[in-house]
């Protein structure tokens, strides 16, 4: 009887805020698709050391190449648009991810491309961040479907 009276006291003094717990949950979700876009960076570092040792492929697909900042979005993006979908968030908001992912990128593309900045070996490393942004804008304006207090559809 000692004991369920001490973990009742305890349950009381740990009592976290529904905001907190909100918080804690909209996290988790950004955890879990930073983790995605990981994975996905680690695909496409793969693909690149196994393509770099076909001299024909080398040529085209390599870092400051188009064809490689496509593939490098499109191995961060799919991840995270495929744990969307195993989480249940369907199809729609999957999708808008993506593009939110997407955006900050394409912004880089098409200013580079105006400016005549060569872009493309900078988008290397500002391109995980870019999409990251991305994610985290598009998260915040979906608030509550990343806390779970939106019927998911």
């Amino acid at each position: 009887m000692g004991t369920n009276t001490e973990q009742a006291d305890f349950l009381q003094k740990i009592r976290i805020s529904k905001g907190g717990l909100k918080a804690g949950r909209f996290l988790l979700n950004l955890l879990e698709l930073q983790i995605s876009m990981g994975l996905g960076a680690l695909v496409c570092y793969l693909v690149v050391r196994l393509i770099s040792t076909s001299p024909s492929y080398a040529t085209s697909y390599r870092p400051g190449t188009l064809l490689f900042a496509l593939g490098d979005i499109f191995f961060l993006t799919v991840p995270g648009v495929a744990w969307m979908i195993v989480r249940g968030h369907g199809w729609r908001h999957s999708v808008e991810l993506a593009i939110a992912m997407i955006m900050p990128v394409a912004l880089i593309i098409v200013l580079g491309q105006l400016a005549g900045f060569a872009y493309l070996l900078w988008l290397l490393t500002a391109g995980y961040p870019a999409m990251s942004l991305g994610m985290l804008f598009y998260m915040l304006c979906r608030y509550n479907r990343f806390v779970g207090w939106e019927r998911q559809v």
